[in-house]
């Protein structure tokens, strides 16, 4: 069988029911296809859930770079495709700071939380707003746990504001990594807050807060 017989039954059999006839033909398709690109945008634009979710299997494991459409693939109504596509991206290197600062608005904590975790990877300070936003406001405790740890990675002594903010918060987990960030971003050390009774943690707290209002005073 020729090489273009080849790729029209692949194209043919990528429509099959069987799964794993979807796959052999994906496959087919990265094998004999000069433009692969082209031919699983079409795939993509009118094939069922299945069939998409597959391809996106077989294109984020091809050593051809799709990032145009894993691009498209992070406005996916599947969260679990928006998180493929996001990390292939994050992966390969493709996007800029704007496109991770737009996934950060995710419907998805769960995409939100890896979004932060790639951007640890990217010298780019110029985000430090942003993190220090949704650390203060998103609505899940982990996005914002994970949005600190990301402003230990980014931050310094002088954008510890932003998290002297968060030792007012009732949530004891997102008060000791608060106060695990500020350690990181400032070097000052008030005490192990991990284990810390509820007395001590409020100690621990109390001897931050006093530290930035000194801090502050001097900078007046």
């Amino acid at each position: 069988m020729q090489e273009e017989e080849r790729l029209k039954k692949a194209i043919r059999d990528i429509k099959d029911n069987n799964t794993e006839v979807k796959k052999l033909a994906a496959k087919a398709i990265l094998r004999y296809s000069a433009n692969p690109e082209s031919i699983f945008e079409s795939i993509l634009e009118d094939g069922d859930r299945v069939t998409a979710f597959l391809v996106y299997e077989t294109l984020y494991d091809a050593h051809q770079d799709f990032s145009s459409i894993f691009l498209k693939a992070t406005k996916d109504i599947d969260p679990r495709v928006r998180r493929m596509a996001i990390r292939y991206l994050f992966r390969r290197s493709r996007f800029t700071i704007e496109d991770a600062i737009r996934w950060l608005k995710d419907s998805d904590p769960y995409v939100r939380r890896r979004v932060l975790r790639y951007m640890a990877w990217v010298a780019d300070r110029s985000v430090k707003e942003h993190i220090a936003r949704i650390a203060a406001d998103d609505d899940d405790l982990l996005v914002r746990m994970e949005a600190l740890r990301l402003l230990a990675v980014h931050g310094s002594k002088e954008d510890a504001g932003h998290v002297i903010k968060l030792l007012e918060e009732e949530n004891p987990d997102l008060k000791v990594q608060a106060i695990k960030t500020l350690e990181e971003m400032t070097g000052e050390d008030f005490g192990e807050p991990l284990g810390a009774s509820k007395e001590e943690l409020d100690w621990i707290t109390a001897r931050w807060k006093g530290w930035w209002e000194i801090k502050e005073e001097r900078s007046r």
